[in-house]
């Protein structure tokens, strides 16, 4: 199997043109995410014209070049599992595609299974074996072995073929047009903004918390988040969850008083002065301008009665049109509508998507 390894501003301009005029892009991203916040990318891996391009972003100096070439079109991208691909174009082209084809989604539409690998769905589709020997590779070091670019470029060699063969099983099934409603769901998801100040409720422990605590909490984690961007750095890096929930119940006024709480020795150097500022302004807030007490979904009446009752129908919705049960109703699906029933149907909670689009042709709650 060959492959063409483009890592010079010499070796990319020739290729320009062609992606310019590709009407459909079979892409993968190979990046590192481990001690930073946003994803740092190593590899960008693109079948063209029937070739494998190795694409190195750390060799080349005209990489908007290379961005605008791909997003020069309202062209289709085809990835496998594709959410984390396009937080890496959202960060290193500041922008997304306009038209997504998940082979992973699409396989299991199909019946392939919720989350199949690209790995299991080459053999399943091509019968044939795609070794996974390369997952722990450092995609920023340099230079990288033989095994690492053959490891990469086989990573779109078949992408092709899956596009062609689940794209017209989708026709064949009379999915097509739900697979489309999901792939233009996850793009909006993606570009749904962060809201700062609603980042509490994500935090482990805060149904816990009373409402005082809460606006302590929620200055906290819009702190953590802030910070996390600023310096480049997971948010468990800046501050663990549970120690952000155990600071809104202590709410130490002092370094000293901070110094006898779970935080380690190196963030309180780091940030004391910040978490002080922080705590004092959630202490400050209005009693009026509290947020909530959160409400646990099994805490409600009933709910436990309720799950299993829609669980069922997910189950048998799934089974007739051989869909995972996990794609068409998850947990956290059901939990999201029985919320939204529970709240009153309210128009300040979002509208659960198992009552819109396909989803809700087939359960028709």
């Amino acid at each position: 199997m060959s492959y063409s390894y483009i890592d010079s501003d010499i070796l990319l301009q020739p290729l320009l043109a062609q992606i310019s005029s590709a009407s459909t892009l079979l892409l993968d991203t190979e990046f590192i995410r481990v001690s930073t916040y946003f994803p740092k990318l190593g590899l960008l891996q693109l079948h063209l014209n029937a070739v494998d391009y190795l694409i190195d972003p750390l060799a080349i100096n005209s990489i908007n070049l290379l961005w605008d070439a791909i997003f020069s079109d309202h062209r289709l991208f085809v990835f496998h599992s594709c959410k984390e691909d396009l937080d890496v174009l959202q960060v290193c082209a500041q922008k997304l595609p306009g038209r997504v084809f998940d082979t992973q989604v699409a396989a299991a539409f199909l019946g392939y299974g919720a989350s199949l690998g690209y790995a299991g769905l080459v053999e399943k589709v091509c019968d044939v074996t795609v070794a996974k020997d390369q997952t722990l590779t450092d995609w920023l070091a340099r230079p990288l072995t033989a095994a690492q670019k053959l490891y990469a470029a086989k990573d779109v060699s078949y992408l092709q073929y899956l596009y062609d063969h689940l794209s017209q099983e989708l026709n064949t099934t009379g999915k097509t047009e739900w697979f489309n409603e999901e792939m233009t769901a996850l793009l909006e998801a993606k570009q749904q903004a962060v809201i700062p100040d609603e980042l509490f409720r994500e935090i482990s422990g805060a149904w816990q918390l009373y409402p005082s605590e809460l606006a302590v909490l929620r200055e906290l984690a819009k702190w953590r988040y802030q910070t996390a961007i600023s310096e480049d750095k997971p948010q468990n890096f800046i501050v663990r969850e549970e120690v952000l929930a155990d600071l809104s119940r202590k709410r130490p006024q002092t370094e000293r008083e901070l110094a006898q709480t779970d935080i380690s020795y190196q963030q309180k150097n780091r940030y004391a002065d910040a978490i002080l500022q922080c705590i004092q302004k959630g202490m400050e807030c209005p009693v009026e301008l509290y947020p909530a007490r959160i409400k646990r979904i099994m805490d409600f009446p009933h709910y436990k009665h309720d799950f299993k009752q829609i669980k069922q129908r997910v189950e048998i919705a799934a089974q007739d049109n051989n869909l995972p049960v996990e794609l068409l109703g998850s947990r956290k699906l059901i939990n999201q509508y029985l919320l939204w029933t529970y709240e009153g149907k309210s128009s300040d909670v979002e509208q659960p998507k198992i009552t819109s689009g396909w989803r809700n042709k087939l359960l028709n709650l």
